[in-house]
């Protein structure tokens, strides 16, 4: 079995048992190391997910090492976050397979595959999960090596709320003591590029639970912006650029990131191991501070801003309404004004000084636009009156100009639609 074989080939095994108690009922996804069946293990009718060695993979001794690695990493470490292995054992015609738990829902690949980009909530939350699984997995002697969106589960627990299942530990270094167990060949790469640490790109000996950390930051990073922090067209550049180039800020691709959240990526992005947070727990920590899966205080303020700023603005709509309104009525309860005469309300009379009368340059019934609001300064207690009739102009009168805009304007200056009132009381 392999992931180039047609999927009528991966289908043979449909129906069948292996084992002597799994049966395999549907393939659920295969990759370049095998396919992943549900199967019912038909002793006891639990549903497990079978995990099967391509026959090319297994003929590789260090694939098969690997294979044989998930099972034993994954069982010396009990979290909740981490995807339980119940058994292994082989096909009758040999083929390695592993029985894990089957779980429900897809990998953070798809997911970003379809959001592109998630809110910095839930993004925190995902990676706060996944350093759960790397606190237990760090005090097992267990290093990842592996991170990345494929290998990280979304599911649900029975109450709905997110539950992250960390998958694969087929590359994971296992530590015991003073001794190392290493399955790769001296200048060996192994793991994602783009999630990859500075060290593990060089093909260093000495990895350990900081290059996880890095993972989880790259992911973070493309869980903000949308994209990994690195990039290239080929494997090379892309790994060429993690060891020279540091990482941008998330902010600068997503702005809105908080500040908090911006430096912990930042730091778990550090091309220098020591600059990076020292465990898993120290990250989580600081993930975990007020403020680090929310909007920045500034764009809080600038939201803020424009909400007062657009109910000021509704306010004043409604104030200039009613006064028109205001502003009709009392034309109208007092004595019928020719058609050309302009509306105008003024104040209660005060004890002393001036009146502001807003004029319209336009009475409202008229057939053109309406005119323009201006102010007057009128008496105290100056009546409401229509303009006295127009009388023939006087030779000693200003003479008129017309203007662009379809106005007059005398030699004075004031328009000519404009009404001044000089009435005393």
């Amino acid at each position: 079995m392999s992931a180039r074989e047609p999927e009528a080939e991966l289908e043979r095994w449909i129906g069948a048992t292996v084992g002597g108690k799994y049966r395999i009922e549907r393939l659920l996804g295969r990759g370049a190391m095998g396919a992943v069946f549900s199967a019912q293990n038909v002793a006891i009718g639990k549903r497990v997910a079978l995990k099967f060695l391509s026959g090319e993979a297994a003929r590789d001794r260090d694939a098969a090492r690997r294979f044989q690695r998930e099972a034993q990493a994954a069982s010396l470490v009990e979290s909740e976050h981490i995807v339980q292995v119940f058994d292994a054992g082989a096909s009758d015609g040999g083929v390695p397979f592993l029985v894990m738990e089957e779980l429900k829902g897809e990998d953070l690949r798809a997911k970003l595959a379809r959001e592109s980009r998630l809110d910095p909530a839930e993004a925190v939350a995902i990676a706060s999960q996944v350093l759960r699984a790397l606190v237990r997995a760090h005090a097992a002697g267990i290093v990842h090596r592996d991170l990345k969106p494929d290998n990280v589960f979304l599911c649900r627990r029975d109450d709905g709320s997110l539950l992250v299942k960390l998958l694969d530990f087929g590359i994971s270094k296992l530590e015991r003591g003073t001794l190392s167990e290493r399955l790769t060949r001296r200048g060996t790469v192994l793991g994602s590029a783009y999630y990859m640490s500075p060290e593990q790109a060089q093909a260093s000996d000495s990895v350990d639970q900081r290059a996880d950390l890095y993972g989880v930051g790259a992911m973070l990073f493309e869980m903000l912006a949308g994209r990994p922090p690195h990039g290239g067209p080929t494997l090379e550049s892309v790994l060429v650029q993690i060891c020279t180039q540091p990482a941008p800020s998330v902010t600068s691709v997503r702005p809105e990131v908080s500040p908090e959240l911006a430096r912990v990526v930042a730091r778990a992005l550090e091309r220098e191991r020591d600059a990076r947070f020292a465990n898993a727990s120290e990250m989580l920590a600081a993930l975990d501070v007020p403020g680090a899966g929310a909007l920045t205080p500034v764009n809080r303020r600038a939201r803020s801003r424009t909400l007062a700023f657009g109910a000021l603005a509704a306010l004043g709509g409604f104030a200039v309404t009613a006064g028109l309104i205001a502003s009709r009525r009392t034309s109208e309860g007092s004595a019928p004004a020719p058609a050309n005469a302009l509306v105008r309300a003024e104040p209660a009379p005060s004890a002393a000084g001036p009146v502001v009368t807003p004029v319209l340059d336009a009475p409202l019934d008229s057939a053109g636009p309406p005119g323009r609001v201006t102010a007057t300064a009128s008496a105290p207690g100056a009546a409401l009156a229509p303009p006295a009739a127009p009388t023939k102009a006087k030779k000693s009168a200003p003479e008129r100009k017309h203007r662009g805009d379809g106005t007059t304007r005398d030699e004075t200056g004031v328009a000519s639609s404009l009404h001044l009132s000089t009435r005393e009381p």
